[in-house]
């Protein structure tokens, strides 16, 4: 085993090697030219890395070396057979190991078991030591490019990595390495959810927890929700009658649901003097491929993180599908709800573009007239305007016309639609977080052209990309570092 004088010679030998090639490469450089300068200084410094990281490993290697034979996990015992090299990819380029390798030489009994113990593969501890089981990419490679597959694309992280990087990765190698990272990321989410379940049933917590449980008030606190498609591999998930009947891939709703405070900002309230309208800040996501049922606790858990049960009052946005009130009424009981005006205002449309389909000036007046009674809050208004209009058919397979399922579309979410009482207080009004949201955390990464998942490749991206967005990916990372 080398001392640690003997590992600093060592180093200081393979550094000054590093310096004398680096001033023989700026001997040959062009006077003024920066940009080589740097790309020359920068790749010297990164294969002194490499070969500074590979000489410890190769150290470290050896020192096992002694340490033959050895126990495996079963209580077997393991011989040393040979030592095998292994190239692994680090962020300062790849590097190559010898290390032992052992093989079961005899399995042992165990006190009081009459049965052999279960055989026992080949194992390289060093591998195991150094999270390298099953693996070519070092921790650090694994760590970013999981965290440039929250936002870029596979084809995009191998570009960027071999620019920036002495790195070559394939967009193969890169879906390899998301996605157990996903899945890690996935369960830890699932596991905090639990855990604030937990806590919030349990009577007794600690001192601290309570403290932080009720710390700085929040004036207001936002929950929005809303959905959108994601493409699918045939058949990755189970076809319903209508997909089997035609060709393509299937699709299946993400659920997507966003947080955020409420502050003051410059916006005033036209109704009352004095009072601002509030603005986002402090925007997080939660988006899972799933039902309204499992997706409900995801929501409230992310709700319960960031000051739930500090906030004064919680008001709930969505666009008045009938999931987001069911949801609202089992996780939020006593919150606001509200149909935000934006989504309000297409329905209208919807049904004047029905009514008045040939006559564009009476469609545009018809419109906003409606609106105008929906701004002002006189939700009643708008429903006779509907219900005064001639009969129309109902669409191919449906029972209904589009008239009376707007009528009571109206009907139904009345009290949410109370716009001026909502304005008076300063309260946000519009949807476009959930929006922004459904567009920002889920399309923008899997809905590019040609696009399409399968269901554990979707959930991973789902993961790690808001894992990133709520500028949580590091805390998750140490937490999952083990599974990943």
């Amino acid at each position: 085993m080398k001392t640690n004088e003997e590992i600093k010679e060592a180093l200081l030998d393979l550094a000054e090697k590093a310096v004398e090639e680096l001033v023989g490469h700026i001997e040959d450089l062009k006077e003024g030219d920066l940009d080589q300068l740097e790309q020359t200084v920068f790749k010297a410094i990164m294969e002194f890395g490499r070969t500074a990281l590979e000489e410890l490993l190769r150290q470290k290697a050896r020192e096992e070396e002694a340490a033959s034979p050895i126990e495996g996990s079963y209580g077997h015992t393991l011989r040393l057979v040979s030592y095998r090299e292994k190239q692994v990819n680090t962020v300062m380029g790849p590097l190559t190991i010898r290390r032992a390798y052992y093989h079961c030489q005899e399995p042992k009994r165990l006190a009081g078991r009459q049965n052999p113990l279960p055989a026992c593969p080949g194992v390289a501890p060093f591998d195991q030591r150094w999270g390298l089981v099953g693996r070519r990419s070092s921790p650090g490679v694994r760590r970013l490019v999981s965290f440039l597959s929250a936002r870029l694309t596979h084809e995009e992280v191998a570009e960027t990595l071999a620019r920036l990087l002495p790195l070559a990765i394939s967009t193969r190698q890169v879906g390899h390495v998301i996605q157990p990272a996903g899945e890690a990321f996935r369960q830890f989410e699932d596991q905090q959810v639990q855990k604030l379940l937990t806590q919030g049933a349990e009577k007794h917590r600690s001192e601290k927890e309570r403290q932080e449980e009720h710390g700085e008030p929040i004036r207001r606190l936002y929950v929005e929700m809303d959905g959108v498609m994601a493409r699918l591999r045939r058949g990755s998930v189970p076809m319903e009658a209508h997909e089997q009947q035609r060709e393509g891939d299937a699709y299946r709703e993400v659920k997507v649901g966003a947080v955020f405070v409420g502050e003051p900002g410059p916006e005033r309230s036209d109704l009352v003097p004095g009072v601002l309208i509030d603005r986002p800040v402090s925007i997080k996501y939660v988006a899972r491929r799933t039902t309204a049922e499992e997706f409900a606790p995801q929501l409230y858990a992310l709700a319960r993180h960031h000051g739930l049960s500090r906030a004064r009052q919680v008001v709930i946005l969505g666009d008045g599908a009938k999931w987001i009130w069911n949801l609202a009424e089992e996780q939020f009981p006593g919150a606001l709800q509200i149909v935000d005006e934006y989504h309000a205002r297409e329905h209208v449309w919807d049904v004047a573009r029905a009514a008045f389909a040939a006559e564009p000036d009476l469609r545009d007046s018809w419109a906003q007239a409606a609106i105008d009674y929906l701004s002002e809050g006189k939700v009643e208004q708008v429903i006779a305007a509907i219900e005064q209009l001639p009969p129309l058919a109902p669409e191919p397979g449906k029972t209904r016309s589009l008239r009376e399922t707007e009528a009571d579309y109206f009907r139904t979410n009345m009290s949410r639609m109370r716009y001026p009482v909502f304005r008076a207080q300063g309260i946000h009004l519009g949807s476009g977080i959930a929006e922004a949201a459904c567009k920002t955390v889920v399309a923008t990464r899997t809905k590019r052209s040609g696009m399409r998942w399968t269901p554990q490749g979707l959930d991973a991206i789902l993961a790690l990309r808001t894992a990133a967005l709520n500028q949580e990916f590091d805390q998750s990372w140490q937490a999952c570092r083990e599974a990943v």
